[in-house]
């Protein structure tokens, strides 16, 4: 390579990306099972609540309430699927979760008209069959993330692997970017407001199905650090439960939990999105609101940051990229819960219809940058803590914290939803005969404060529970592969900055 090519600041950028060369085709199916699994995931959280509301019947209250509880579910299953990945394997656990995931989401988005048309029950009655798909949908869709993500593990090399999470993050923002702008608001257009709720959900059904076919193609064996084949062979001797209890008493499990907890302010904040924004952006602005579109925004701002800022993450230390990102989102939801007349003195705005969709689509904005620096590097981070034997394991438990506020977010977003912005509001606001203690902005300054605490807690407590090199605080010294001994000491050192 020439003087002139190294001083090139263009190519020298762009060169960063060559360490996913190390990478085997594995890396790549992985990366398609979580571009289509993630279509179907974000078609569903975009209209999830308006569909159980509009389409299926539940009450402005029961709608977020069973959402929340899909999360619980959720959670509460992904604790055994990570310890089973461990033990059974990468491909029969795919196996079992996308035949749970699909047969849940067919009960749960034929359910409704199952019960009404085909066992000729009342709406009420049918909506057992939408729960029941619902719980299955969520038993099958824990299976995903520990999977997928113990997948990217195994198929990097060392060197490649903060790439190789970021890379799958911005793919997963593809699929959520395009959940939006090609398949909900096309659908939204063609069928109208609620006929269309039927098609976005079994449509994500259908991408589930390609999903599959791609774990059918993956070789589970082809272990891109050789070590770690030997590790988990020595997981698979143990038995679930005797797992479980290795990994819950291993101290920097411990310490990854205290850490998560601290987190949690800011990580609900990320459920708002598919529990209370749809049912705010309708009802603040309209049901001819661009719920797709603008649902679009901001895995587009993902996509974008990702492609630009992926080399130079990896120059920072994951820690405080973490910080930066959590205090950055916390900040977005201070654009929600200004009074909207304050931007009347802004040039152009002149309604209340105006300044609430200026103020959605800053907040999007401001959140979605922070999520850039914070979503990738968390989810690298709750890997590299995991020791070589137990990363599915330690993926799971991690979900213990959420597993518990899950609910309460689905219970109090619901409440706060049906206090604070019932149908009916946006005439109330358009007249001015609300205040701000009754309006959504105090909504969203309790969810403000929430958000906060997360930043302000961890930069407190930084030195107990979170570690810039946290395989070396779980014993996993970095041993080197044939590939990973090509990297030099410059391309090694940002990653530890």
């Amino acid at each position: 390579m020439s003087a002139d090519t190294k001083q090139n600041p263009i190519v020298k950028y762009f060169s960063e990306f060559k360490v996913l060369r190390d990478c085997s085709k594995d890396f790549w199916y992985t990366n398609f099972i979580q571009f289509f699994d993630g279509l179907s995931y974000f078609t569903l959280i975009i209209v999830f609540t308006l569909f159980l509301k509009d389409y299926c019947g539940f009450n402005d209250a029961d709608a977020p309430y069973w959402v929340g509880m899909y999360t619980l579910f959720l959670s509460m299953f992904v604790f055994a699927v990570g310890t089973i990945c461990d033990i059974i394997g990468l491909k029969k656990t795919y196996l079992i979760g996308f035949t749970l995931l699909i047969g849940g989401r067919l009960i749960m988005g034929l359910g409704s008209d199952f019960g009404m048309h085909v066992c000729g029950l009342s709406q009420e009655n049918s909506k057992y069959f939408v729960i029941a798909g619902i719980a299955i949908l969520s038993f099958g869709t824990a299976f995903m993330s520990p999977c997928i993500s113990t997948s990217i593990r195994r198929f990097t090399t060392l060197r490649a692997r903060p790439t190789g999470f970021n890379f799958y993050y911005l793919f997963m923002n593809i699929g959520a970017f395009l959940a939006g702008i090609a398949i909900v608001d096309p659908l939204r257009s063609a069928f109208g407001p609620i006929n269309s709720l039927w098609w976005v959900v079994n449509i994500g059904t259908a991408c589930n199905v390609i999903a599959f076919i791609f774990t059918r193609l993956i070789d589970e064996d082809n272990y891109a650090v050789p070590e770690e084949r030997i590790a988990k062979n020595e997981a698979a001797k143990r038995r679930p439960l005797q797992l479980i209890c290795e990994v819950a008493k291993e101290k920097p499990f411990q310490k990854l939990i205290v850490f998560l907890v601290l987190t949690l302010g800011v990580r609900l904040v990320f459920t708002l999105q598919f529990l209370v924004m749809p049912q705010y952006y309708t009802r603040a602005i309209g049901d001819d609101f661009s719920l797709g579109l603008v649902n679009s925004f901001n895995p587009f701002i993902i996509i974008t940051g990702l492609i630009l800022i992926i080399p130079i993450l990896n120059r920072f230390s994951t820690v405080k990229l973490m910080i930066s990102g959590m205090t950055i989102s916390a900040f977005s939801m201070v654009l929600l819960a200004i009074p909207p007349e304050w931007y009347f003195i802004l040039p152009g705005i002149e309604t209340i219809g105006q300044a609430y969709f200026f103020a959605i689509v800053a907040q999007i904005i401001v959140f979605a940058s922070g999520e850039l620096l914070f979503s990738p590097r968390f989810s690298e981070y709750v890997a590299r803590v995991a020791p070589k034997d137990k990363v599915a394991s330690y993926m799971s438990l991690s979900a213990l914290p959420m597993f518990i506020a899950k609910p309460i977010n689905g219970v109090v977003g619901g409440l706060l939803v049906s206090y604070y912005c019932y149908d009916g509001i946006a005439a109330k606001m358009d007249t001015g005969h609300i205040d701000f203690w009754s309006s959504p902005e105090f909504m969203w300054t309790i969810y403000m404060i929430m958000a906060f605490i997360s930043p302000i807690a961890i930069i407190l407590t930084k030195d107990s529970f979170v570690s810039d090199h946290p395989e070396e605080d779980a014993g996993n010294a970095p041993a080197t592969s044939a590939a990973d001994s090509d990297a030099s000491e410059e391309e090694a050192a940002p990653q530890n900055a």
